[in-house]
């Protein structure tokens, strides 16, 4: 009988040599996809969390967000370890594990959260050269400042795509938040020492499962009402509960789309005030308010999958163009601040702010040079291209022209300052054709740049209605110059008014 087995298995040893190899290889491959260092890695017979995505659509924002001092919290935005306390081989602080994060893409974000949790006791904090009558609110010029976060977060996250269609901007929104979340995770961790967090998951539902969504009715006052009382509030904070409160109604009818709008341009957008004949505040506070658009930037990118083509993305995309172009101004801080960084005198080598500037231009040399921007003009070229493909797309997505004539003309004035800037008669050219569209476009929704569109008309019309701007005068080019500069000078007066009156009192 053995030796009839031994014959079997001499016979069928191919077989049975190709049937283990299989077995062993499968087995391999899927321990080492489930013992992967990224949650971000495939999964395969992995957990439940994975298929909740495969089976689901429509995003559902968790956020997690890294705990920060605010505009009115502490002085200090991170928790810092104790003197002379040793951290254990792979340990971060205490209760926190930095060593399953080594040789991943999160390692240098791990550096950069122990290279500056005692940034504040290495650096001065101190406040001189402060302009006298400057009209800047004592409590504005002692704010707080999240100099680790501007360190260690992204103040400028439009870089990394810039050169990007926008389209595929859209199209890897999702991903983007997905690690952002993640990212916020694990600086929560680290500053509280602790790795309560669950790790970031993303619920998606099907389409045709979702019950029919509600308008929203909240009048403009009511509106207001709400944003005053959390203007004080972090920034992340704000947008968190926003999403969590209104962000289920439905995209097209009713006043979600207005809020959204009220939302950035009232409380997330906000003013940067210069008081001091030392640039590095006003850089410092340039990019602080760059750091606190980026949570708005992610979430709203990712929803503009699901509401491109609504009333709602269609606002979206406007506050996107207009962080694009704060962005575009926030590079230009950073030139300015590479050359106070060379003419440095070792004494302000000294200050916090110093050395906030120079990690934040190192961080961001090597992506500045892969994106071939090494100059104010350079990085004008890239974010003006970008801004007119957001533009583009909002045209083309918007639904029953809503709002299609603030769409073309914040278009053509784009194309008008760029072609004033360059000297170059074809891009200017190309807005007075825009501006001659308006008026055969269909008014839907509101037209904010009505007042500023009707005294440049009035001047075309003067001047014949000419399509070649060399027909102009430069009387009338600087009228046209003139409207452009000062078509917000009312809206941002209010809104000064109303920060320093909430945010930043005079104390008597």
């Amino acid at each position: 009988m053995l030796k009839g087995i031994r014959n079997i298995l001499f016979e069928n040893r191919f077989y049975i040599a190709f049937y283990i190899s299989l077995v062993s290889h499968i087995t391999f491959i899927i321990y080492s996809f489930n013992h992967s260092d990224s949650i971000y890695q495939r999964v395969l017979c992995g957990p439940a969390w994975i298929y909740a995505m495969e089976e689901e659509k429509q995003l559902s924002f968790e956020m997690s967000l890294g705990k920060n001092g605010g505009e009115t919290g502490s002085e200090s935005s991170s928790e810092e370890p104790g003197e002379g306390e040793e951290e254990g081989e792979g340990e971060g602080k205490e209760g926190f594990s930095k060593g399953k994060y080594k040789d991943s893409q999160w390692e240098e974000l791990v550096q950069n959260l122990e290279g500056t949790s005692n940034l504040r006791k290495q650096f001065r904090n101190d406040y001189d050269q402060i302009r006298e009558n400057s009209g800047v609110a004592d409590s504005y010029i002692k704010r707080n400042r999240d100099f680790e976060d501007i360190i260690i977060k992204d103040v400028l996250p439009t870089l990394k795509n810039i050169r990007d269609p926008f389209k595929v901007d859209i199209e890897s929104a999702e991903d983007n938040l997905y690690l952002h979340k993640e990212r916020n995770r694990i600086i929560e961790e680290f500053r509280k020492g602790e790795e309560s967090t669950q790790p970031i998951t993303m619920k998606i539902s099907k389409e045709g499962d979702l019950p029919p969504r509600s308008p929203l009715s909240m009048p403009k006052e009511d509106r207001t009402k709400y944003l005053d009382r959390t203007l004080k509030q972090k920034k992340e904070k704000q947008l968190d509960e926003f999403i969590s409160k209104f962000m289920g109604y439905d995209p097209n009818k009713g006043d979600l789309n207005l809020f959204v709008r009220d939302l950035y341009y009232e409380n997330l957008q906000r003013l940067a005030y210069p008081f001091s004949n030392d640039m590095s505040y006003f850089a410092i506070d340039y990019f602080q308010e760059n750091l606190n658009k980026e949570d708005f930037l992610r979430q709203m990118m990712a929803t503009l999958s699901s509401e491109l083509g609504t009333n709602t993305g269609t606002e979206i995309l406007f506050t996107i163009e207009n962080i694009y172009y704060v962005q575009g101004k926030a590079l230009e801080q950073y030139f300015r601040a590479r050359d106070y960084l060379k003419y440095s005198s070792p004494e302000q080598k000294q200050t916090l702010r110093y050395e906030t500037l120079r990690r934040v231009e190192a961080k961001y040399k090597n992506l500045l040079i892969e994106k071939k921007i090494t100059n104010v003009m350079d990085a004008e070229d890239a974010y003006i291209k970008k801004r007119l493909d957001i533009l583009d797309t909002l045209l083309k997505n918007t639904p029953n022209f809503y709002r299609s004539r603030d769409g073309i003309f914040e278009k053509a004035k784009i194309l008008w300052e760029y072609g004033q800037w360059k000297q170059d008669p074809k891009l200017q050219s190309d807005a007075l054709k825009l501006w001659y569209q308006i008026p055969k476009t269909p008014n839907n929704g509101d037209f904010l740049n009505k007042d500023a569109f009707d005294s440049i008309q009035l001047l075309l019309r003067e001047a014949g209605d000419p399509l070649n701007v060399t027909s102009l005068s430069e009387q009338a080019k600087q009228q046209i110059e003139y409207t452009l500069r000062m078509r917000l000078e009312d809206a941002m007066t209010k809104k000064k008014l109303r920060e320093d009156k909430l945010l930043w009192p005079k104390t008597k």
